[in-house]
């Protein structure tokens, strides 16, 4: 008896896509997708086993497998506007939002009547922070489909962060009314009470949503949190506006945990202090033989997180003499050979002058390549946590200029705590204020004993007197990095533009220009701060703050 032909390939993709598409429409989303995994397995190419697997693979939270397989469905139907859209998604939710925005605008592009598409590049456009441009797309999008609750949502929160209760109101009232348990829409809401001094009610509906498990992962609902607690204390409802920054960071905190807390910053912190306690007097390393495309100076800005790093790197960056990029990494590689145990802190007190050489040179090539034109310059490195770093750039950069950055420690650690910053292992301790007051301590003693172990030039800038005497304080900065005041200096605001990021936390408060209202806050939330001050008194009398 002969075998039976088998099947060629064309035949066997068809057969397999007409059962995917069965299985499908039959609500057997498993059997679609091993269906799909089997053609692939089997060799056989088409975007549509790409794109289910790709779904299979979504539901599992593997995103980075997800984009590998809707690019491999790409590469066979270009310009599928759908496709585009998904890979957009999951760029977006892999931290890509500029190359997110590059893929939906292509989709938008591909079909312009294409509801989800414009939705997409709004939420790629607000993770950019380009908010007028992501009001426009989620416009559009609710012109293409009225009902689309999430575009609906969206522009509800735009409205309630605007101070806009009307339209916070109208929008969120018709997301409901398309998804009458929209988490997002429903917190918009309560911020649009809240506008309206409608305390009571706006706490009762922000009580639901906290109570709803099926938006525990949406972050819009973080985001309208914070609006809320904003919203509650330019009221001065205190009470309440702590209890939604508290819930914010606990809903945040509880998705970070997994990430995080296994390896806790404050304990690293703690490990280096014993180290240094432990370890003799550095030498200092050798002067850089300086060439000719080098800058004319260069400075490390740092300090805790909301200590008046941007604002003081701004009002520098407004002077011709210097260069500045904000928070851009150059030192990643060398802090995790270095820095994070014994061997290699002992590797970096030893490190000979070959090796120092070479890893200045990729240091100022990172900087180049970040488009920053230092020759003849002075740049300005600012990056909060290289406080932490501190052994290194004593190391590498024996001549550097080192300005510590030094804020009321209250107001620190409260406005790192009302904050939302990304995720990262730093930021994961601010989401409690006990641990980001014991944190904010453990950082500043590591930092004083690297001013007694390690040979650099630092100086202290104090936030504060920036606005009690601005030229005085100015002057002695622009001295102590070498570079000449200048009466333009006063006018930094304009400099903003092209030096912050504007997803920065403090971008909106240095656009301002000098603005007073930051100062002091803690004191408004004494009650609440009360456990934690006993942990940030030394710092608040070591730095010479008042008692109160």
């Amino acid at each position: 008896m002969s075998n039976p032909i088998s099947p060629g390939p064309e035949e066997e993709t068809s057969r397999f896509l007409r059962e995917i598409t069965e299985a499908s429409r039959a609500g057997d989303h498993l059997r679609a997708r091993q269906l799909a995994g089997s053609a692939l397995d089997r060799g056989l190419r088409h975007s549509l086993f790409f794109s289910v697997r790709a779904g299979w693979f979504a539901q599992q939270g593997r995103y980075h497998e997800v984009l590998a397989d809707l690019e491999a469905a790409r590469s066979l139907t270009p310009d599928d506007p759908v496709l585009l859209v998904k890979i957009g998604s999951c760029l977006l939710r892999v931290r890509r939002p500029q190359d997110a925005l590059a893929i939906l605008n292509a989709a938008v592009a591909a079909k312009p009547d294409f509801a989800q598409a414009h939705y997409e590049r709004g939420v790629a456009l607000g993770a950019l922070s380009q908010v007028e441009e992501m009001r426009s797309a989620h416009e559009r999008t609710v012109a293409i489909q009225p009902d689309h609750a999430d575009a609906l949502a969206n522009l509800a929160l735009l409205a309630a962060m605007s101070g806009n209760a009307a339209n916070a109101r109208e929008y969120g009232a018709r997301a409901l009314g398309r998804s009458p348990r929209h988490a997002p829409a429903l917190a918009a809401l309560a911020v649009a009470e809240i506008l309206d001094g409608a305390f009571a009610a706006a706490q009762q509906r922000l009580a639901s949503v906290l109570a709803d498990r099926s938006a525990v992962a949406d972050t819009r609902v973080d985001i309208a949190l914070g609006v809320a607690a904003e919203a509650f204390d330019r009221r001065n409802r205190i009470s309440q506006a702590f209890a939604a920054y508290t819930s914010m960071n606990e809903r945040r905190r509880a998705l970070q945990t997994a990430t995080f807390e296994s390896a806790r910053s404050v304990e690293a912190v703690r490990r280096r202090t014993a180290y240094f306690t432990n370890c003799p007097h550095w030498t200092a390393s050798e002067p850089a033989t300086t060439a000719k495309d080098e800058p004319a100076g260069h400075v490390f800005l740092l300090g805790f997180m909301r200590s008046g790093t941007t604002l003081l790197e701004t009002i520098l960056a407004s002077s011709p003499q210097v260069v500045a990029l904000d928070e851009r990494e150059f030192l990643a590689d060398p802090a995790r050979l270095f820095l994070f145990s014994d061997d290699g802190l002992d590797g970096l007190a030893a490190l000979e002058d070959r090796e120092l050489a070479r890893w200045r040179h990729a240091y100022w090539n990172g900087v180049r390549e970040a488009g920053a034109a230092v020759s003849g310059k002075v740049f300005v490195n600012k990056m909060p946590f290289n406080s932490l770093r501190l052994p290194l750039i004593a190391r590498l950069f024996p001549d550097a200029r080192i300005l510590l950055a030094l804020r009321d420690p209250r107001d620190v650690v409260f406005s790192c705590f009302r904050h939302r910053f990304d995720p990262s292992q730093q930021t994961f301790e601010f989401l409690r204020l006990e641990d980001c007051a014991r944190f904010y301590a453990a950082v500043m003693e590591l930092i004083e004993l690297y001013r007694l172990k390690l040979p650099m030039g630092l100086r202290e800038y104090r936030y504060e007197d920036t606005f009690a005497n601005f030229s005085g304080a100015m002057r002695d900065v622009c001295n102590f990095i070498g570079i000449e005041w200048n009466e333009s200096m006063r006018d930094f605001r304009a400099a903003a533009a092209g030096t912050i990021d504007p997803r920065s936390q403090s971008a909106p408060q240095v656009r301002k220009g000098l603005y007073t209202g930051a100062m002091g806050q803690w004191r408004r939330y004494r009650n609440q701060m009360a456990p934690v001050l006993p942990i940030l008194q030394p710092w608040v009398e070591r730095f010479g703050y008042p008692a109160d």
